[in-house]
């Protein structure tokens, strides 16, 4: 395609986004609704510029309804409702969340197919008994709501107790036995036991006879959970049901909107229950989901060993005993993979649908991999083979906890990128409350502003698309606080019930999809890859050093505005090296971290290291090093000792000096953006597919960056994702100096195409210089301290109809309106002998603004800096209606009288607006820009 074509084709995307790069929501549905609501939600999404959804029943949406006719007529008319919109359906997989039960309909009548679980038994020497007690779901953290939803009646209750394997090891690490094993565990002797008696909350043990002096037995039994309502994932007859009693139902009802509207099918966090007891002992912490073709399965890789591996996965430290560990878990994650992911996805492309969702991600939320359920061991769901996952998916989603930067964007491209896609959908939930809250509580005090941040950040690192959790069907009731059975407190907040939602989040959300257009064809200037240390963390735990260790270097490399991405030890395998930079496909770094990994695949990773090193690819590791191979004589150790003098080894992460010089000094080569040390700036970068680079920066605190080109001639255009226009912009030289506003984004694309339109700064495209504007000057600012009153509108919920005098140094919950958090009008008069044009500056506001100036709305704004310009063209000699209507959170209103809230949020006006009167209008000369070679200046 020629270049101007391309260009063409990509203005195009940008100005008017698809839906898959636009934002989506959860919309969580909490009764059966009617037809005229399920319409008019559904355009109330699109109008709001969400152009995807899922539909997903939460605990208050009676769980005998899931997935009946009623429900499915239900979701009908809303993918009939998209249809006509030209949105986009994905099909959330199961009731409220945790993919694999469809609440409870798969297991119904099904009693065998219920989860199972793994639990051992450890028996003293001189005893012949032992005991299995206090088993404990992980499910009671979440409340009584949850355990009702996972468990019939609520109450945990276990069945069908068998031994799975049995031995006695010796206090030296040998064992006695029929056969012995060469790492000192002993074979598989069931008949060491006498019987088992089992009960509904654990069992006991009995011997055939008691275990010898200097001797322990180990007990594997099994047993079936008859309470709950998920089935067995490691069991394919189990999965199998589980599609046919939750997926097929969708096929048969929507099956005629498949491969069009609705386009993909969801999984969310598909794992089984997590249990612990008060007898465990060793490195595994949870039971582990099991059944009989796991264990022939062993039996196949391990024959008469399989008892030593397993005494392996819970004890010893030695190299050898390390190696099984590993083994064990790459084969226990592989199978666990195919037989549930796979099945999901074999069935979603026979129905001509995509295959997305995610699983539970140990990082979400923060940057260490054990940042979030550390009290799981998730090495039993799909051993925490987050690029193995990915292999079952054709969209790439992750989920993201709070208005953070943090690990989960990147990771999930990452793993993208390793399957030759990019991007991820990132589901963005609140959980952690402010100072003073309840967990659970969740965050109804969110700010458009605080979500565009998160939002672009997201962008910046990874993120294709935001899944918004979630679009409220109903805002709950105040009757009790319970979280998750109340709708109110089930991950809040309700986008949709935030006042400032209707007239302010149509803007972030076509902001957001053109920022996901302009960045969807970049490949990212990504100098560092970070190896994900799987098989350490297989060995180790997920709350080893590695964890902390492989979020430092995450944290680290951001903080310095250093590109990166997360590689996989399989990547090592096809590594090609190219003037000192390793490529792993069209992916190419200079440098590669090894974040305290112990574990390696076998010694010809090692070798793949030596060879990078050597080649002059620097290769960086802090912490532990290597010291057992997964496969092959245990010679890491030694192995590494002879490579590290090639290696750059730390300590822990260095300083911002180090990892600023793994960048790439791309200015002779190619265009990129460099951050003075210090500034705030976040950028993402690089070529797109029609010769040109891309860059988007965004300053949070406003910030300074500078955009280096080697010799021109360079044409720069900024693509403004605000209003879809390009214009072009002329510099003198390099490097090119940009400063940015406080909350600014910038989109830049540098090009050597002199033809195209947008290229000729004498033919620029929504060229404010062409245009002849520039900034005029202005008078000094006149505080408006005084005459303000406030108006509620009559239809308000709270205080409907109120107008009253009120203070602009505080906020209104502050002056007698506690729990009000409704949109309020702040009304003063302004006295003009001759109308010029102002401006005006909300120094201090909570909430998003729209003013209006004589009845005639100017504008808004939804972040800061809350500053307009009112044409003269609004205003008249005389006296002047100034209307400043804040819509703040709705936080006041829905924590009210509830106790989860230290106190009322702010809302509204907190400090005097600012008033400046032109002195003179601009000149057609004036720059516009903000661009210049040496001093840096202000863009107007």
């Amino acid at each position: 395609m020629p270049a101007s074509s391309a260009r063409e084709t990509a203005l195009e995307r940008f100005r008017n986004p698809d839906p898959w790069h636009a934002p989506a929501a959860y919309w969580f549905w909490h009764r059966l609704p009617d037809e005229d609501t399920i319409r008019a939600q559904v355009r109330q999404m699109h109008g709001a510029g969400i152009r995807s959804f899922q539909v997903q029943a939460r605990l208050s949406y009676p769980i005998g309804g899931y997935l009946d006719d009623d429900y499915l007529a239900a979701c009908r008319v809303a993918v009939g409702t998209a249809a006509e919109l030209g949105m986009v359906v994905g099909i959330y997989d199961d009731y409220n969340w945790q993919t694999g039960h469809a609440a409870g309909r798969a297991v119904t009548g099904h009693d065998e197919l219920r989860e199972r679980h793994l639990f051992w038994v450890r028996i003293p020497a001189g005893a012949s008994e032992g005991s299995l007690s206090g088993i404990r779901s992980a499910t009671e953290n979440l409340g009584p709501a949850a355990m009702d939803w996972h468990y019939e009646g609520g109450v945990v209750a276990w069945a069908d107790w068998r031994v799975e394997y049995a031995l006695v090891v010796k206090a030296a690490q040998s064992m006695e036995g029929k056969e012995e094993g060469e790492h000192g565990v002993a074979a598989e002797r069931p008949e060491l036991v006498d019987r088992v008696d089992g009960a509904a909350d654990g069992c006991r043990v009995r011997l055939a006879a008691p275990v010898p002096d200097g001797a322990e037995a180990i007990v594997f039994v099994s047993a079936r959970c008859a309470t709950s309502r998920l089935v067995n994932p490691v069991d394919p007859v189990a999965v199998d049901r589980f599609i046919e009693a939750g997926y097929q139902p969708f096929a048969d009802a929507l099956g005629d909107f498949f491969g069009s509207t609705v386009a993909y099918m969801f999984f969310d966090q598909p794992h089984a229950v997590y249990y612990d007891w008060a007898e465990r002992t060793g490195d595994l912490r949870s039971a582990m989901p099991f059944h009989e073709s796991l264990a022939v399965s062993i039996r196949e890789r391990w024959g008469g060993r399989a008892p030593q591996v397993l005494a392996a996965v819970l004890d010893g430290d030695d190299p050898e005993r390390l190696s099984l560990r590993a083994q064990f878990y790459e084969h226990f994650s592989g199978h666990a993979m195919e037989t549930f992911l796979g099945r999901l996805r074999a069935w979603s492309h026979a129905h001509g649908l995509r295959q997305s969702g995610h699983e539970v991600l140990g990082h979400v939320g923060g940057w260490a991999l054990d940042t979030a359920f550390a009290n799981w061991d998730l090495r039993v769901n799909f051993g925490l083979d987050h690029f193995g996952v990915d292999g079952y998916r054709d969209l790439t989603a992750v989920d993201a906890q709070d208005a953070l930067v943090q690990l989960s964007p990147v990771f999930g491209d990452s793993v993208a990128r390793h399957h030759g896609r990019g991007g991820t959908m990132v589901e963005q939930y609140f959980v952690t409350p402010p100072e003073g809250g309840t967990p659970w509580s969740g965050h109804w005090g969110l700010t458009l502003q605080e979500l565009r941040t998160t939002a672009i950040n997201h962008h910046l690192q990874g993120m294709r698309q935001m899944i918004f959790h979630g679009f409220y069907q109903t805002h709950g009731h105040g009757e009790d606080h319970e979280s998750l059975r109340n709708p109110r407190f089930d991950f809040p907040p309700g986008i949709n019930f935030e006042p400032w939602f209707a007239d302010h989040h149509p803007r972030f959300a076509l902001e957001s999809a053109r920022l996901s257009e302009f960045l969807e064809p970049v490949s990212p200037q990504s100098d560092v890859a970070v190896l994900y240390p799987l098989r350490t963390v297989w060995t180790a735990g997920q709350l080893g050093e590695q964890a902390t260790a492989l979020g430092d270097w995450a944290r680290a490399l951001s903080a310095s505005r250093v590109g990166f991405h997360l590689v996989d030890e399989r990547d090592l395998e096809t590594a090609v090296v190219e003037d000192g930079a390793v490529c792993f496909g069209d992916r190419r770094y200079r440098a590669l971290v090894l974040p305290a990994v112990t574990t390696l695949r076998s010694a010809a990773s090692l070798r793949r290291l030596r060879r990078l090193a050597e080649s002059g690819v620097r290769v960086l590791a802090s912490g532990a090093t290597p010291a057992v191979y997964q496969d092959g004589p245990q010679t890491a150790a030694e192995d590494w000792a002879e490579l590290a003098p090639a290696v750059e080894v730390f300590h822990a992460v260095p300083g911002e000096a180090v990892l600023r010089g793994l960048a790439a000094r791309r200015e002779r080569t190619a265009p990129t953006l460099r951050v003075p040390v210090g500034s705030p700036v976040r950028w993402r970068g690089g070529p797109d597919p029609a010769g040109g680079f891309r860059f988007a920066c965004f300053a949070e605190a406003g910030g300074t960056v500078e955009l280096l080109l080697p010799d021109g001639p360079w044409h720069i255009e900024e693509w403004e994702a605000a209003d879809g226009t390009v214009r072009a912009l002329a510099a003198a030289g390099s490097p090119v100096a940009l400063r940015l506003e406080e909350n600014a984004l910038r989109l830049l694309r540098v090009h050597r195409d002199a033809g195209s339109a947008a290229g000729r700064a004498d033919t620029t495209e929504g060229s404010a210089a062409a245009a002849g504007h520039g900034t005029p000057e202005w008078s000094a600012p006149e505080p408006l301290e005084s005459g303000w009153l406030l108006e509620i509108p009559e239809d308000a919920s709270e205080e409907a109809g109120t107008r009253r005098a009120i203070a602009v140094t505080r906020g209104w919950e502050r002056q007698g309106l506690t729990a009000f958090a409704g949109t309020a009008d702040y009304v003063r008069r302004i006295e003009l002998d001759t109308p010029v044009p102002l401006e005006l500056t909300l120094p201090a506001v909570a909430g998003a603004v729209a003013v209006a100036v004589n009845g005639v709305r100017v504008t808004e704004r939804a972040w800061a800096p809350y500053r307009v310009t009112i044409p003269a063209g609004a205003l008249r000699p005389g006296g002047n209606e100034l209307r400043v209507r804040i819509a703040p959170s709705a936080a006041n209103r829905y924590y009210a009288g509830t106790g989860l809230r230290a106190g009322p949020e702010p809302c509204g006006l907190l400090a005097p607006p600012l008033l400046r009167h032109a002195l003179r209008t601009p000149h057609p000369g004036a720059s516009p820009d903000g661009f210049g070679s040496g001093p840096l200046r202000e863009r107007p």
